[in-house]
């Protein structure tokens, strides 16, 4: 019925059917992974948004604020909780006191050093929103061989 050339024919155009089908195929995945891809980008376009909102938030409250370094006699307010490390690291020595409380200046002794007799030359204390804090030393203005770091806890 068919000539070798209509069978070879009718075998492309059978075979051409068959990529056309598979395409077909390949491409209703496409847009499945289409559909895939924009939900996912929908996800995240909303995670960052929420993460943004995060991030506003904690800085509001005082999270991820830098530590700093602190003077003796000067009074600090905590905006955050955060803990006050005091330490000897060389020259002239002395006795401070760590003092905290809700007025100002704080009256409360949470820490003592004293690098003069060798009994302790480190104190520290965790300081709560709200309160005043101080290093205080005997003489104020002079420059003693201690330093003072407040790291915000959050």
């Amino acid at each position: 019925m068919f000539g070798t050339r209509d069978e070879a024919l009718y075998t492309r155009v059978r075979e051409l059917e068959g990529r056309v089908e598979r395409l077909t195929g390949l491409l209703g995945k496409l847009t499945d992974d289409e559909e895939r891809y924009a939900r996912l980008h929908g996800l995240a376009e909303r995670t960052d948004g929420a993460l943004r909102s995060l991030e506003a938030r904690a800085a509001s409250v005082g999270v991820g604020q830098p530590r700093f370094q602190a003077a003796l006699d000067t009074v600090y307010h905590a905006k955050t909780f955060g803990y006050v490390a005091v330490f000897f690291v060389g020259g002239r020595t002395s006795r401070l006191r760590l003092l905290v409380g809700t007025a100002n200046p704080p009256e409360t002794s949470v820490g003592y050093a004293d690098s003069s007799a060798d009994l302790n030359s480190y104190m520290g204390v965790v300081v709560r929103p709200g309160e005043y804090w101080m290093v205080s030393s005997p003489r104020p203005g002079r420059e003693y061989g201690f330093e003072c770091v407040f790291t915000p806890i959050f």
